[in-house]
């Protein structure tokens, strides 16, 4: 499971930081109400849970799947090859059923191994794309103290040459 998504750090990091931009794109002149801001976080938190929880959920059948044809598969296997055994006249039968059931077994473990593959490299995306964030929202900050300052130096500047 631990292939399956950002750290419960990043994803803290990440809920706050849309918190945060929510919050200033709704402020006004007196600022947000707290009620909005509970509606806003209460929203924020359980659509990170339902993420959550969906993925435990996909992780839960997967791993359900694997189990089921393994053992289905090793029955099978197992069965034919008894059979087999006790009278060599149903060998071919047998031959293909056990082959059938292997090669389930076969692609249900690739299946698996490809999804946790693939899982692992979709959380190196993740990631990378919340690292970019968090450098997005420094350099926005900077940006925001910067061209607060330059405001107050033109307003130093313009009283300045007013008077």
């Amino acid at each position: 499971m631990a292939a399956e998504g950002p750290t419960p750090e990043q994803k803290t990091e990440y809920l706050v930081r849309k918190l945060e931009q929510t919050i200033r794109d709704n402020r006004t002149v007196k600022g947000m109400s707290f009620r909005t801001w509970q509606t806003i976080a209460r929203d924020e938190i359980l659509n990170a849970m339902r993420d959550m929880e969906k993925r435990q959920q996909i992780h839960d059948r997967t791993i359900n799947r694997l189990v089921l044809v393994t053992a289905s598969s090793l029955v099978t296997i197992g069965f034919w090859g008894a059979m087999v055994a006790v009278n060599s006249s149903f060998g071919g039968i047998a031959a293909i059923i056990t082959l059938v059931a292997g090669a389930a077994l076969f692609f249900v473990t690739a299946d698996w191994g490809v999804k946790r593959m693939s899982a692992g490299y979709n959380k190196h995306r993740r990631i990378e794309r919340l690292a970019h964030i968090e450098d997005l929202d420094k350099r926005i900050k900077r940006m925001e103290h910067d061209m607060k300052k330059k405001a107050d130096w033109l307003k130093e500047k313009m009283e300045e040459i007013e008077v």
